[in-house]
Parts: C-alpha cells; sequence; structure tokens
C-alpha cells in the first residue's frame, strides 16, 4: 500500500514535460526518468528516487528550452508538487518496509501532504504574480541582477533549513 503513494507522482513526473514539448529527446528523458522512478519505488531506494528526479528535472528543463510558447507556470507548479510527493513516498516506503502502518498515521500524513502542497502552490501563485509586476515595472537591464539575488536567496534559505536539520 505505501509502494502506491510514490507511484502516484509517476504519470505527471514523465506527462508533464510531454505535455510541455513533444520530442525525441524528451521523450527519451521522461521515459529513463519514469523507469528510474519505477526502479526506486520497486527498491524503496532514496538515492535511485534521487537520480530519477534529478533525471525528471533535466526533461523538465529541456522540454521548456524546447517549447514554442512561454513557459507555463501551473504546469511546472504540479511537476514539482508531484516531485515532493515521490521523494517523500519513496522516503516513507523506506522508513516503514515491512511495516504495518495504523490508518491514524495515515491520515495524519495525507493532512501533511496536503497542507504542505497547499503552502507551496500558494507561494508559487505569489511568486508568479510577483515576477510578473517585476517585469512590466522594470527594464530587461535588471533581469540577470533579479535573478542572481534570487538564486543567492534560494541557495541561502537551504542552507538556513540544512544547518538547523543538522544540528
Amino acid at each position: 500500500m505505501t509502494r502506491l503513494v510514490p507511484a502516484l507522482a509517476l504519470p505527471i513526473l514523465m506527462g508533464v514535460p510531454l505535455w510541455v514539448e513533444t520530442s525525441w529527446g524528451v521523450g527519451l528523458l521522461a521515459s529513463a526518468n519514469g523507469a528510474l522512478c519505477f526502479i526506486a519505488i520497486l527498491r524503496s531506494s532514496p538515492s535511485v528516487a534521487t537520480v530519477g528526479g534529478v533525471c525528471a528535472l533535466l526533461s523538465l528543463a529541456l522540454a521548456f528550452r524546447h517549447a514554442s510558447d512561454s513557459a507555463n507556470v501551473a504546469g511546472a507548479v504540479v511537476f514539482g508538487l508531484a516531485l515532493l510527493l515521490f521523494a517523500d513516498g519513496v522516503h516513507l516506503c523506506r522508513r516503514f518496509d515491512g511495516a504495518a502502518i495504523a490508518p491514524t498515521f495515515w491520515r495524519r500524513q495525507i493532512v501533511w501532504w496536503t497542507a504542505r502542497g497547499a503552502i507551496a502552490l500558494a507561494i508559487a501563485m505569489a511568486i508568479a504574480v510577483i515576477a510578473s509586476l517585476v517585469r512590466i515595472s522594470l527594464s530587461e537591464f535588471w533581469a540577470p541582477v533579479l535573478a542572481a539575488i534570487g538564486a543567492f536567496l534560494a541557495f541561502a534559505s537551504a542552507m538556513v533549513f540544512a544547518w538547523r536539520s543538522a544540528s
């Protein structure tokens, strides 16, 4: 039963890149990511899940690179939520491999995933609105500067999160 949780994310991880752009390269990478993610689910292996997740991100990046229309924010958000569910689901499978899990735990876990997904969705929508307002109000010269500031802030927040988790 626990293996069904990360398997729910597989169609999205393979389908969104193909939905954004249908090409041979994207199809091959999406197939490879599907195979790696399936192996990760069967073996409950977080390391294989990490490789599958990286391959999934590469297929989405390649799809956005070759896409003829503008970037689809909703597709990227759904993809990110599916990737989060996949990684957390494989980790859950690894932790409770072979154990009987009480229904109350499942209910708490589903509430946790739903709340985290809703918060991530709200943050993504706020970032999309703020980004379009900033794009309208500033000249093109400032785009790389703002991208560098955003990358720095994302890296700094990840480091703070990792630092607090380690201690």
